[in-house]
């Protein structure tokens, strides 16, 4: 577990310390890595590469912002992000969320009850911008979905771009980001499976989430580290480079209908993360027995079964041909017979 990568203490009250997490910097580097296979891949699918680059970078945008949006106003922490920058001895927390040791670390100040018991950490500094920096965590998947789901549906309208064939390019493409991100989520110990002791199993040390939900739960002490877990963030991240590469070496290729890269990718990711749901223990939003994701994925595999009945009615896309170079002026055509030289 490695959850900061970066840390520079600004010296500015309003400022607070600036820090670049794994999570992002993965997610980041997924982006850079995703935009550059999208743009050698648009010639290959006769598709404008400036138009490509500009829609990559439309997504990226909408869906970092939508992601952090939706944790500042879903996610239970307004007011801490308020309180943060108005009044921070107001934010407080529990002493399954830091230990002392911890809270020092984080230039908090612990808080002891009568008997000297410590209860809890509250930050010293003042951090105005908090909940817009967008080099920490604090990312919803879902708001980053609908940020940059909208996004690219108003850039394909407002460029007439073909709607299929740009999002089979994409769908791969995307699938591959996940897995950068699920890395991030494993450097910053988030999104962490059962307890087991088999061989598969990790220990994250103290002060991460699978140290806090295994002392909520009472399995360990304040001064314990926490049980093995299995690492279900490399689960879903092995999940998502089989899917992208099937999808981009195999589905590609033969697909029988513009937009089976689509549905293949949805329906492929959305099994893998109902079967890897079963194996996270991290705390998350559930009903009638199944996680939020799962309920998703359930719904997500209905739509896609819908729309390749719908699609596969329209005619087989042409098969691709040979991607054409990337730069120089076209061949000359070779000079014709001389004036003499014509035969009748």
């Amino acid at each position: 577990m490695h959850p900061t990568v970066f840390r520079w203490d600004s010296g500015w009250s309003w400022l607070g310390t600036i820090e670049i997490s794994a999570y992002f910097a993965c997610v980041a580097l997924g982006m850079v890595v995703g935009t550059w296979l999208l743009w050698r891949w648009a010639k290959r699918r006769n598709l404008d590469r400036d138009d490509i680059l500009d829609l990559a970078l439309w997504v990226a945008v909408a869906g970092v912002v939508g992601a952090k949006l939706m944790h500042v106003l879903v996610d239970g922490y307004l007011m801490e992000y308020v309180h943060i920058c108005t009044d921070p001895s107001q934010v407080f927390w529990d002493k399954w969320r830091v230990g002392a040791a911890y809270c020092r670390e984080l230039h908090g100040i612990p808080r002891y009850d009568e008997l000297r018991h410590y209860v809890g950490c509250v930050p010293t500094e003042r951090n105005c911008l908090a909940w817009i920096n967008l080099f920490a965590g604090g990312y919803t998947y879902y708001g980053g979905l609908i940020g940059g789901g909208a996004a690219a549906f108003l850039f394909l309208r407002r460029r007439k771009l073909p709607l299929w064939p740009t999002v089979d390019t994409l769908s791969w493409i995307v699938v591959l980001g996940v897995a950068f991100g699920r890395l991030g989520c494993f450097l910053n110990g988030c999104c962490f499976g059962e307890v087991t002791d088999s061989c598969l199993g990790v220990t994250f040390p103290p002060g991460s989430p699978a140290w806090i939900e295994h002392g909520q739960q009472g399995w360990i002490g304040p001064h314990d580290p926490p049980l093995p877990v299995l690492p279900t963030q490399l689960f879903e991240a092995a999940a998502c480079v089989a899917i992208a590469a099937f999808l981009a070496l195999w589905v590609e290729r033969r697909k029988r209908y513009e937009g089976e890269t689509f549905v293949a990718g949805v329906a492929l990711y959305a099994a893998a993360r109902i079967a890897i749901e079963f194996f996270r223990a991290d705390p998350r939003g559930s009903a009638l027995g199944l996680s939020t994701s799962q309920i998703v994925g359930l719904l997500a595999l209905v739509a896609m079964a819908v729309l390749h009945f719908r699609l596969a009615r329209r005619p087989a896309p042409p098969p691709p041909g040979p991607s054409a170079p990337d730069d120089g002026p076209p061949p000359a055509e070779p000079p014709g017979p001389a004036p003499g030289n014509r035969q009748g």
